[in-house]
C-alpha cells in the first residue's frame, strides 16, 4: 500500500512539474498569475503571502483529507503554466500595464480568458496524471484504479474539448477579428473583503446531465466565468457566460448575487468556495479571524464532496461569520 502511494505521489509530482507549451503557440510556458500580483493579490497579502486551497499529498490525505489550506508566496499564488512570456505580456497588457476599468468589456473578457485557460491546463495535467497511472506496471492488475483512470481521462478530455470552444471565440474577440460581443458579463460591487477568486464553473443538473449526455462530444456544456477582484475600497464580482450557452439556472444564479446583505453575501461566498470553485485565495490576517468550527466545517464538506459537481449541493454554515 505504501509503495502504491509513493508511486502515485511521484506520478502527481512529475505531471505537475512537467514543462508545458504555451496555450497559444509552441514556445515554453511560464507561470502566469490568474489575477496579477501587483494591484490585486498584493492588496490582500501579508508579508507577500496569501492563503490558498491546495491538494494534500497522498500520505497527508490519509490523515488530514485531500484539501490543504496553506500560506503561499504571492509569486507562486494563483499561478499556472499557461502562456509564453510574449503572449502573457502582450495579451494581458490592457489589464496589466495600462489603466483599466472593470466596467470595460475587454477587461472582463481578459480576466475570464485567463481563468478559462487555467482550467484547460488543469484538465491537461489531470489527463497526463491518469495516463501515467494507466501505463504504470505498478497498477497493471489494479482494475478498479485502471477503470477510474480511464473515466478521468475521458472526462478531462471532453472538458478540454468544450473549453476550447469557448477559448477560440474569446481569442477571436481579443484579437479584434470578431465584430460581435458573444459573452455577457455582470459587474457587481460589494464592501471590501480581502479575498480573490478566478475560476470557471460548469453547472451540472442531475435531472438533465445524464451520463449519456455528459459523454456526448457533440454537446458542449454551459460554463460560467467567475472573478472576484479586490480593490482598495471594495470587492468586485465579474461573472458571465456565452450568450448561446446559457439557461434559466445560470441567469437566476447570476441575479442571485445582486442586492445581498453582508450576511447573505458571506453565505453566497461560502457556497461558491465549498461547492463550485477551488481557485480562490484569502488574506492570512483575515483567515486568522475566522472561527475554527467554520474552517473545520468547510474542510469536512470539501473532503466529502470534492467530486460532487451538482447544482443541488448546499451548505448550512457560514465560513466568514
Amino acid at each position: 500500500m505504501k509503495q502504491d502511494l509513493k508511486i502515485l505521489q511521484n506520478i502527481f509530482k512529475n505531471a505537475r512539474n512537467k514543462k508545458h507549451k504555451c496555450l497559444v503557440c509552441e514556445e515554453k510556458s511560464i507561470n502566469s498569475h490568474l489575477l496579477q500580483k501587483n494591484g490585486i493579490l498584493n492588496i490582500i497579502s501579508s508579508n507577500n503571502h496569501i492563503i490558498q486551497i491546495t491538494g494534500n499529498d497522498f500520505f497527508k490525505a490519509e490523515k488530514e483529507g485531500i484539501i490543504g489550506i496553506k500560506s503561499i508566496g504571492i509569486n507562486r499564488a494563483m499561478s499556472y503554466p499557461l502562456f509564453c512570456n510574449i503572449h502573457d505580456t502582450n495579451i494581458f497588457a490592457p489589464v496589466e500595464t495600462e489603466e483599466y476599468s472593470l466596467n470595460d468589456y475587454t477587461s472582463q473578457l481578459l480576466f475570464s480568458y485567463r481563468s478559462l485557460c487555467a482550467e484547460i491546463r488543469k484538465k491537461m495535467i489531470n489527463t497526463d496524471i491518469f495516463e501515467r497511472i494507466k501505463n504504470s506496471r505498478q497498477f497493471a492488475v489494479n482494475f478498479e484504479l485502471l477503470k477510474l483512470a480511464q473515466s478521468q481521462i475521458e472526462a478531462n478530455s471532453m472538458g478540454i474539448q468544450d473549453l476550447n470552444w469557448y477559448k477560440n471565440i474569446m481569442e477571436l474577440e481579443i484579437n479584434n477579428s470578431y465584430n460581435t460581443t458573444d459573452y455577457i458579463f455582470e459587474k457587481i460591487d460589494y464592501d471590501f473583503i480581502p479575498i480573490s477568486a478566478s475560476a470557471v464553473y460548469s453547472p451540472i443538473n442531475p435531472s438533465e446531465h445524464t451520463l449519456e449526455v455528459l459523454k456526448d462530444s457533440e454537446k458542449i456544456l454551459n460554463y460560467i466565468f467567475i472573478n472576484l477582484i479586490p480593490q482598495e475600497d471594495k470587492l468586485t464580482l465579474i461573472i458571465g457566460y456565452h450568450k448561446l450557452k446559457t439557461n434559466n439556472w445560470i441567469k437566476e444564479y447570476i441575479t442571485s448575487w445582486k442586492g445581498l446583505s453582508d450576511i447573505e453575501f458571506e453565505k453566497k461566498l461560502t457556497d461558491l468556495f465549498a461547492t463550485k470553485i477551488e481557485t480562490w485565495v484569502i488574506s492570512p490576517d483575515y483567515w486568522k479571524e475566522l472561527e475554527t468550527k467554520n474552517i473545520k466545517a468547510f474542510k469536512d464538506y470539501w473532503n466529502d464532496n470534492a467530486n460532487n459537481l451538482r447544482i443541488t449541493q448546499s451548505v448550512d454554515f457560514n465560513l466568514f461569520e
